[in-house]
C-alpha cells in the first residue's frame, strides 16, 4: 500500500518518495534480522582479518575476558531492556496497521497544532506551508493552527494562508504552574474545550508533515484503540548532513526511535516511564483534560507522558514519518540536551532518575573496547565467548547502520556513495555524540538548566 501524495491543487508533495521507507518497514521482521546477520558476519570477518580489538585464545578464561565480561554485563543490563534497539527493529512494525479494519471511534475534530515561541518565524512558516498540499485541508473535521507564544502573531497571519488559524497565547493563562511551552499548550487545551471525540496532533515549529502522516493519523483515530500516539522523527527537513557531527548525533536519536522508544509502546502499550517525543504527539482530548499541561517542567513532553502512563492511558507507536532538523550548532545541541535532562530529573521519582542515569551511561559502554583498541589493547577471550562478544557489538553497530540508511532513503536523489559515507561517519562519530550527551547530563545534574532555551532553527 502506498499513499499518493498529491495536493488538492494537483501539486506534488515534496516527500512522496518516502513510501519506500514504509515498504521496508512493512517487512522489517524479515529484512532487519537478515541485515543483522550480515552485520555480524561482516564484523567477524573484519576482526578475523585485522585482529582488531579481539583475539581468540585456547588457553581458557583470561584476565582481559573477565574485565570485558564484567563491564559488558554492567552496560548490558542498564540498557532498558537489553537489546532494546535490536528487538524494536526486528519485531513487526506494521506501518499500515490502521488502514484496514472496522471503524471503532467517531472523530469530532482533529486539530493540527504547530506551537512556536515566535522567534524562529521562517522555520514555523516553512513547516506550516507543508500543509498546503494536503488533501485534508478540505476535511470538515480537520483544523490547522499555528500557536504563537509571543506578541508577533500578526506577522504569522500576514504570511500564512486563510485556512490556518493563528492563535496567540495571552499574557495570562488560567493555571497553577504552567510555564514555557506547557503554558501555550494549556491555553490551547482550554480555548478549544476538547472532548473525548477531539484530538490534537502536536508539532514543534520545525516539524514537517505529509499526506501519509495525516492519513495514518485519521486511521489511528478511527480504527485504533489507544488514546495517545507517538511516532518516528527523521532529521532531514533542513541541513541534512550540513554539519557532520550533528547529523551523526541525530542518527543515534533515530536509532532509539526504532528501538527503546518504540519497544515499550509495542510490548506494554505505554512508554518507558515518560520517554516520548514532544513533537509527533497525537493525543485524545480526554487525556489532555485529565493530565492537563499545568507544569513548570522544562521538559513538558516527558512530564506529560509520565503522568499519562501513570494514569493508565494506552499508547501506541504510529509508523508515519515527521521531518525535523538537527540543531545548527554544537552549543544548541548542548543546550537542548541540558534542558531535557534538567526536566526529566525534575520529575523527582527515583525510578525516573535511575533510568536517566542508566540511559546516559548505557550509550558509552558499547564503545569502550573498540576505542581502547586504538591504543593497541586487545581483548583475549576463549572460543566459546567470542561469538557472543561479536554478536553483542554487531547489534549496536547494526542499529546505527539501519538508522543511517533509512534516514538517507527518506531524502530524494541521494547517491549510494553519500549513503555509505554517512553510515561510516555515523558509526565513527556516535561515540563522541554519546560522550557529549553524558557530559551534558552530568552538568545538568550539578547545575540545572535555567529557563526554556529555544534553539536556533535558521
Amino acid at each position: 500500500m502506498t499513499i499518493d501524495q498529491v495536493g488538492p491543487n494537483g501539486s506534488r508533495a515534496p516527500w512522496g518518495h518516502s513510501n519506500r521507507i514504509y515498504s521496508i518497514l512493512q517487512y522489517n521482521y524479515i529484512v532487519f534480522p537478515c541485515t543483522l546477520l550480515l552485520t555480524f558476519y561482516g564484523l567477524r570477518r573484519l576482526v578475523d582479518y585485522t585482529g582488531y580489538y579481539a583475539q581468540v585464545s585456547d588457553e581458557g578464561w583470561t584476565r582481559s575476558a573477565t574485565i570485558h565480561a564484567v563491564l559488558t554485563a554492567f552496560f548490558f543490563f542498564i540498557q532498558i531492556p537489553p537489546y532494546a534497539n535490536t528487538l524494536g527493529l526486528c519485531l513487526p512494525m506494521q506501518p499500515y496497521k490502521y488502514s484496514t479494519g472496522p471503524k471503532t471511534r467517531r472523530l469530532g475534530t482533529l486539530r493540527v497544532c504547530l506551537v512556536t515561541k515566535g522567534t524562529n518565524v521562517q522555520a514555523a512558516i516553512k513547516s506550516a506551508h507543508c500543509w498546503d498540499v494536503l488533501t485534508q485541508r478540505n476535511h470538515p473535521s480537520v483544523h490547522f493552527h499555528v500557536l504563537v507564544d509571543n506578541d508577533n502573531s500578526d506577522e504569522f497571519r500576514q504570511q500564512l494562508p486563510s485556512y490556518i488559524t493563528v492563535d496567540q497565547v495571552p499574557k495570562h493563562v488560567p493555571s497553577k504552574r504552567a510555564m514555557y511551552k506547557a503554558r501555550a499548550l494549556e491555553h490551547f487545551r482550554q480555548k478549544y474545550k476538547l472532548s473525548k471525540e477531539d484530538w490534537v496532533l502536536h508539532l514543534d515549529e520545525e516539524s514537517e508533515i505529509d499526506e501519509h502522516v495525516m492519513v495514518t493519523s485519521l486511521d489511528f483515530i478511527k480504527r485504533g484503540t489507544a488514546l495517545f500516539g507517538n511516532g518516528t522523527i527523521y532529521y532531514t527537513s533542513t541541513n541534512h548532513w550540513t554539519n557532520t557531527f550533528l547529523s551523526a548525533a541525530e542518527v543515534v536519536r533515530l536509532a532509539e526511535d526504532y528501538g527503546r522508544f518504540q519497544l515499550p509502546f509495542k510490548a506494554f502499550r505505554r512508554p518507558l516511564l515518560g520517554w516520548i517525543h514532544g513533537s509527533w504527539m497525537l493525543i485524545n482530548g480526554e487525556v489532555e483534560n485529565t493530565i492537563k499541561w499545568d507544569t513548570d517542567n522544562v521538559c513538558e513532553d516527558y512530564w506529560f507522558g509520565y503522568h499519562a502512563a501513570k494514569h493508565g492511558f494506552k499508547f501506541e507507536w504510529v509508523h508515519a514519518l515527521f521531518r525535523e532538523q538537527p540543531p545548527v550548532s554544537v552549543l544548541d545541541f548542548w543546550r537542548q540536551r541540558r534542558r531535557w535532562y534538567t526536566g526529566i530529573w525534575g520529575v523527582n521519582t527515583i525510578t525516573v532518575r535511575l533510568a536517566l542515569i542508566a540511559a546516559g551511561l548505557g550509550g558509552l559502554g558499547i564503545f569502550i573496547f573498540p576505542i581502547i583498541a586504538l591504543f593497541g589493547v586487545r581483548v583475549v577471550v576463549p572460543p566459546w565467548y567470542w561469538p557472543w562478544m561479536l554478536f553483542n557489538d554487531a547489534t549496536n553497530l547494526h542499529v546505527l547502520v539501519v538508522a543511517g540508511v533509512l534516514q538517507d532513503l527518506s531524502v530524494a536523489d541521494i547517491s549510494i556513495v553519500s549513503i555509505v559515507y554517512h553510515v561510516i561517519m555515523s558509526v565513527l562519530l556516535s561515540p563522541f555524540a554519546h560522550i557529549l550527551q553524558t557530559v551534558a547530563l552530568a552538568s545538568a545534574l550539578v547545575v540545572p538548566s535555567k529557563g526554556y532555551c529555544v534553539i536556533d532553527k535558521t
